[in-house]
């Protein structure tokens, strides 16, 4: 095995890796932020399946001419 296929401390040194913080580092606004984020879906998904329940099974419509 060659020294390019040894992992290293992040991971694989054949792939690329994302650094890592620095230990103790500050948290910053994009930490903060996730912190307190919630996923759209959570906030969306009752809504869309009320709309969903009371559109099924609906007769259709008379339509008069």
């Amino acid at each position: 095995m060659s020294r390019h296929d040894e992992p290293n401390e992040y991971g694989f040194s054949g792939a690329g890796t994302a650094p890592e913080p620095p230990p103790g580092g500050k948290p910053d606004e994009q930490d903060r932020a996730e912190e307190v984020a919630v996923p759209g879906d959570d906030l969306t998904a009752p809504a869309a399946e009320a709309v969903v329940e009371e559109t099924e099974d609906l007769p259709p419509a008379d339509r008069r001419r």
